[in-house]
């Protein structure tokens, strides 16, 4: 189908107008999950297993891999395997646990618990990973080092820390332009991009490469990207 780039006039300002209120009537919320494959048995990526098993690695073990990293993709799977080829449960018969109904019905064991807080994570930190994880050990100690910057934020589902979430006010609806960029060419495959910066004193600065200088009439409805700042 032949497309083109065309520029779109779009002025902003106030937004409340656009701001989410929760769903309206007539409206339908969309299912949680992955839609029709939510709830589906887990099936390891036959690719990953393949490309596994030409580097000499048993089915079991293939099988495992994609299963503990999720059929994410062959590198990971490999550095699951390398980490644990001592490990005499590697080539056992791929064990799939079901996931549970409802996440807030999952119940994590005080002894799973225990064990990653022996790692240095708080009990909080330890009961989320559980909870991302199915309640599985092995998966939630993989998750809480690779997911680090995850392990303070809010639970979305029930059984945490016992307390609900605090609620976030949002801000103001009011915008106004901060900056933008401008496109100097024939087409967007070719040509030049300057930017408009407002500084601290409201004048617009003009940024083209190393030029830099002020602009008395700033092309705004030229602009290719806008960027906005709430007041």
């Amino acid at each position: 189908k032949q497309w083109y780039q065309r520029r779109v006039a779009i002025t902003a300002g106030d937004m409340t107008g656009f701001r989410s209120s929760g769903l309206q009537p007539g409206e339908e919320e969309l299912p949680s999950g992955d839609g029709e494959n939510a709830g589906a048995p887990f099936v390891p990526d036959p690719t990953i297993v393949e490309q596994l098993m030409g580097m000499g690695f048993s089915l079991n073990a293939c099988h495992n891999a994609a299963y503990h990293t999720q059929n994410s993709g062959v590198e990971g799977a490999m550095e699951y395997i390398l980490g644990r080829m001592d490990d005499p449960t590697l080539n056992d018969p791929l064990v799939v646990e079901p996931p549970p109904t409802n996440s807030t019905q999952l119940t994590v064991s005080q002894d799973n618990i225990d064990m990653i807080m022996a790692m240095g994570f708080t009990e909080k930190q330890a009961r989320r990973a559980l909870l991302k994880c199915d309640n599985n050990l092995e998966r939630a100690a993989d998750w809480v080092f690779s997911h680090t910057a995850e392990l303070d934020e809010e639970d979305e589902v029930g059984g945490g820390d016992g307390g609900g979430a605090e609620q976030v006010l949002d801000g103001s609806g009011k915008y106004r332009l901060r900056a933008f960029i401008s496109h100097m060419g024939t087409s967007t495959a070719c040509g030049h991009y300057v930017a408009h910066i407002r500084d601290g004193a409201g004048r617009w600065v003009l940024y083209n490469d190393e030029k830099v200088a002020v602009s008395v009439t700033p092309p705004r409805e030229m602009a290719y990207i806008y960027f906005y700042e709430r007041v």
